[in-house]
């Protein structure tokens, strides 16, 4: 996949079970907001895989952490951080820790040394005094392709501003589901009292839908500030729209050993305001029974909501009909989907780099979502026309294996859909109706409504890429044109803006359509309820879709139809696969002596033997 920040879980049975801890220093305490130690299950590897500067640094703000704004006029002395290999860079200048303040691009200490695979513990030539100002510390390493995301996140938590990452010294972005670096500061050890008695709690479920005012299960990251080993902690929470805390005792069932944090499914408590996106906290009032020092409270999102709407995600893919390489990805695409085994909609747009006899209006708007014609490519994938968080954009390259669309349509069936799609027709018309989420009642949103067509021959339709070395061998028998558009409902190519009722509640109609097609096996409407910002790409999420079969059902986006020989004449002419015309159907019959190939007749693929 084509993205600045690729994600890389170390997934090795030989590999020890738990990550070498931290090993305090004598001299040091670590302040971080990152367990000590942690499963190889749940750490990833970050970086660009390709030849350059990675720079990744964590924010410790006074402002919001009063634990780190008791450290004032402490000395920082320098950085621990993880590497997932050896960086022996400091005589080329290009490995070691840095020391922003302010912003992360006002470097004011970079100290140099070799980093090796596994914990490091670097000081910086001269320490730095704690004070009223942010403070980003971190490290940076030359990656290169042969040893790439050398940068490690805890993915289970994603405490705000611990994960924020600057490639090939160009741009600082801040990346909110990738985790929590693996990065410390090593302060003075005279600051330990001040830390006693502190840690930090944090919802890490996500996604999340839950109901207002009402319990929910939940995973709760708890991270250690200190050197005593905690037992249980008093948390309160306080959900958006919640006008006094709930709080909640937690025995742990082991200790949280120093320094270190632990992650435990328990009951929490929503707030009242509705919404795709509110605040939910969480604060540490006591640690052992006793009082807790002021820490920094952790706060995430939930999708609060009366209406647990059910998520039907959408796959969409830009492929053409000259693209060589848009076969592999349709072919290890259908088989996860026939793994899937949930509803999903599926649609394919015939542009994005060459343009086919398939492309439509539609498929021609929708570029927009590759951020600008230069980056425009087949094959590509998107799913929920969403941007996933810590993602620049939502276009994704094809992959070589079923496992990772699999994957990737598995979790976009977990994002919450914040609207409710029923679709429905008669012989005259076509229905999209529904509600959507509390927080989107009277803002502008998109209906696109089509017909499409599943199971179109190859054989008629050629395909490039079907014979190149290299292909499955089992790729003509599995690949089908399925998805493609026949019709546009919509006034609008970007789909037609509607709006709700006070409720809610909204209901569009479009007069029906009906196409013979291009000779494939189904036919079905699809609706997407959705929002447009070409602007903004992460406005353009798909809230919810829907489809309903005019013909040939779910087994007909996989099947081509061959017609058995029988005697009884053919209704129609028949066509050869370039579309001539060879014979009558007064003069042909099924036991006529055509030669064996494929023919047309009714619009179906007939083959003679």
């Amino acid at each position: 996949m084509r993205r600045l920040l690729s994600i890389l879980t170390f997934q090795c049975a030989i590999l020890q079970a738990f990550l070498s801890a931290w090993s305090p220093a004598c001299a040091q305490v670590p302040y971080s907001y990152a367990p000590a130690e942690v499963s190889t299950s749940d750490i990833s590897g970050l970086g660009s895989s390709r030849n350059q500067f990675v720079q990744g640094v964590v924010l410790f703000d006074p402002a919001d952490d009063p634990a780190w704004a008791r450290l004032k006029g402490q000395q920082v002395k320098g950085v621990r951080c993880y590497l997932r290999a050896d960086y022996k860079q400091a005589r080329q200048k290009r490995s070691g820790i840095i020391a922003c303040t302010g912003t992360p691009a006002n470097i004011v200490n970079t100290t140099y040394a070799d980093l090796v695979e596994g914990w490091n513990d670097v000081l910086f030539s001269e320490p730095l005094t704690i004070g009223d100002e942010k403070m980003y510390l971190g490290v940076q390493a030359y990656e290169t392709i042969g040893t790439p995301y050398p940068l490690v996140a805890f993915a289970a938590a994603t405490v705000p501003h611990s994960c924020i990452i600057n490639l090939a010294k160009k741009s600082w972005e801040e990346y909110t589901d990738r985790g929590t670096l693996l990065i410390a500061a090593l302060v003075d050890d005279a600051a330990a009292p001040l830390l006693a008695q502190t840690a930090y709690a944090q919802n890490c479920s996500h996604p999340q839908t839950v109901a207002p005012s009402a319990d929910f299960e939940g995973g709760l990251y708890i991270h250690n500030f200190t050197a005593e080993p905690i037992t249980s902690v008093e948390v309160s929470m306080l959900g958006e729209g919640a006008t006094e805390p709930t709080i909640r005792t937690i025995n742990l069932p082991n200790p949280i050993t120093a320094y270190n944090s632990t992650v435990l499914t328990t009951k929490l408590f929503a707030g009242v305001s509705e919404g795709t996106s509110v605040d939910w906290t969480a604060t540490v009032t006591k640690v052992n029974g006793t009082e807790a020092q002021p820490g920094r409270s952790g706060t995430t999102k939930l999708f609060v909501t009366q209406d647990n709407f059910i998520r039907v995600p959408l796959i969409e893919e830009f492929t053409s009909l000259p693209c060589t390489n848009c076969p592999y990805m349709a072919y290890y695409l259908e088989k996860a989907l026939e793994a899937y085994q949930k509803p999903y909609v599926y649609v394919a747009h015939h542009s994005g780099f060459k343009e086919d006899l398939f492309t439509t209006e539609p498929d021609r708007e929708l570029t927009y979502v590759f951020g600008g014609y230069e980056n425009e490519f087949n094959p590509a994938i998107m799913y929920n026309r969403a941007v996933f968080e810590g993602e620049n954009g939502m276009i994704y390259h094809a992959a070589s294996e079923s496992d990772t669309y699999l994957a990737a349509v598995s979790f976009a069936a977990e994002q919450p859909a914040a609207a409710e799609v029923k679709l429905s027709h008669t012989n005259d018309a076509v229905t999209i109706s529904g509600r959507v989420a509390h927080d989107l009642v009277g803002k502008p949103l998109y209906i696109s409504c089509y017909l499409v067509e599943d199971g179109i021959s190859e054989e008629r339709y050629p395909q490039e890429g079907m014979d190149d070395e290299g292909a499955p061998s089992d790729l003509k028998q599995v690949f089908r044109h399925n998805g493609v558009i026949l019709h546009d409902f919509n006034q609008a190519a970007i789909g037609d803006v509607f709006t709700t009722d006070a409720e809610g509640h909204y209901s569009v109609t479009y007069p029906m359509v009906k196409k013979e097609g291009y000779g494939g096996t189904a036919q079905r409407l699809v609706a997407i309820v959705h929002k447009v910002n070409k602007n903004d790409l992460r406005e353009n999420e798909a809230l919810n879709a829907a489809q309903e079969w005019l013909s040939g059902g779910p087994d007909g986006i996989r099947d081509v139809k061959n017609e058995s020989v029988k005697s009884e004449k053919w209704s129609d002419a028949v066509y050869d696969l370039s579309g001539r015309r060879i014979a009558d159907s007064s003069s042909v019959t099924r036991h006529s002596s055509l030669p064996s190939g494929i023919y047309i007749v009714n619009s179906r693929k007939v083959v003679i033997r």
